[in-house]
């Protein structure tokens, strides 16, 4: 079984991500994780409010502490009230994803579990999508 570490935060950076990232290196990274994300089966996610498997490629981590320690255990704690998670444990990635896809696609605005994250506005575009294409999923299908 493979194991991915992640801030509870991360979880919904993964979960919106499109593309963009503090630099080349992190953008390479964080798309492995997304891709490893993809496939949850056989995954297990460890949850931690410590630096991760994303913070290993981030410029702003410093011997495995993030130079914005205080502001980011604030958005992984917010993140984890949001998700009803512990601050630490261990949990199958397909159910996991599952529930923050959910949660997410019932959040009007990123910035009420991240606050003021510099990713927001390309989080809540990312969140208007998702919910445009779980509404056009769940409409029932008219006969011809």
């Amino acid at each position: 079984m493979k194991e991915l570490r992640l801030r509870h935060h991360h979880l919904l950076c993964t979960s919106t991500f499109v593309g963009h990232g503090y630099d080349g290196r992190f953008v390479t990274n964080m798309e492995k994780v997304v891709s490893i994300l993809r496939s949850p089966e056989e995954l297990v996610i460890h949850l931690d409010i410590r630096c991760d498997d994303l913070c290993s490629s981030c410029p702003h981590a410093v011997r495995g502490v993030c130079k914005d320690h205080t502001s980011v255990v604030g958005k992984d704690r917010s993140a984890a009230r949001f998700l009803s998670l512990p601050e630490e444990g261990s949990f199958p990635a397909g159910p996991l994803l599952d529930m923050v896809k959910k949660r997410l696609r019932a959040l009007d605005d990123i910035h009420l579990v991240c606050g003021e994250c510099e990713w927001a506005d390309l989080c809540n575009a990312r969140l208007s999508t998702l919910r445009a294409t779980a509404s056009a999923q769940d409409r029932p299908v008219k006969k011809l």
